[in-house]
């Protein structure tokens, strides 16, 4: 996303991977733009409803002007944004609420452009929300019996997917299992091999529940995984495939 990183056109974005770190850990920096205007954001979900808190912080001495925040619209999205001041000080920062209300499995995060002036330099920078469907994730607690069972009811794509990739440094179980459970998917033990991670969820945004399982293996020498996704609904696949790859892979 964006290129050129100079006046008058889009500034890098932020990467996919701290977008999804802010979806794990509820906050984070979303974006840092060259010419120091950094985006934090807060998240909170209740049911099928997500609250962004959004923070607009102008590290540069020179003022912002003309400031505003395009939301791209999504038919899986309802939207309520405050309109945000459309000037930050130097050194000083803005807020501004938006609220989501989920209404379909959906992919990829919602996206939003950001545009403003610097000293009569127009400016354009593009990044995603942290809003991904396994926000909206239960993980489920189950027997061994319970899991495969799940397991062998779901069979080829584009409700199961398969992917090996190397991760980005020596693996760690536990760090694994983190990202598992940052997913919202529960961390099962005594269910599969001691050596693998797998895990359980369940999502419902008024359609009926759909169960999702997963499973981890991973050759700790290569630093390399085996990644197996099964759910009834192929968005709720593609969106715990990209969450986890791209915490863990070198390249997702």
């Amino acid at each position: 996303l964006g290129g050129g990183g100079r006046a008058g056109g889009a500034t890098p974005a932020g990467s996919m991977e701290a977008v999804y770190r802010a979806v794990i850990g509820g906050q984070g920096e979303i974006l840092s733009t060259p010419d120091q205007l950094a985006v934090q954001v807060q998240v909170a979900v209740q049911g099928n409803v997500c609250k962004l808190m959004m923070r607009y912080q102008n590290k540069n001495p020179v003022a912002v002007d003309n400031f505003n925040v395009a939301i791209a619209p999504a038919a899986f999205l309802q939207v309520q944004a405050q309109t945000p001041m459309t000037n930050i000080g130097g050194g000083a920062f803005i807020m501004q609420q938006i609220q989501f209300q989920v209404k379909d499995y959906f992919g990829e995060p919602p996206k939003i452009t950001l545009t403003y002036t610097r000293q009569g330099q127009a400016v354009s920078c593009e990044t995603w929300l942290p809003i991904s469907l396994t926000k909206f994730f239960q993980p489920v607690q189950c027997t061994k019996e319970q899991y495969f069972n799940v397991w062998g009811k779901i069979s080829g794509a584009p409700n199961e997917i398969t992917k090996v990739f190397k991760g980005k440094k020596a693996i760690v179980k536990q760090e694994v299992e983190q990202a598992v459970a940052g997913a919202k998917y529960s961390v099962l033990q005594g269910v599969d091999k001691p050596e693998n991670v797998v895990g359980a969820a369940k999502v419902n945004l008024g359609q009926g529940d759909v169960y999702c399982v997963i499973r981890m293996e991973m050759e700790p020498a290569q630093w390399a995984f085996k990644l197996t996704v099964k759910t009834s609904n192929a968005a709720v696949t593609e969106a715990t495939r990209s969450v986890l790859m791209h915490l863990l892979a070198a390249q997702a």
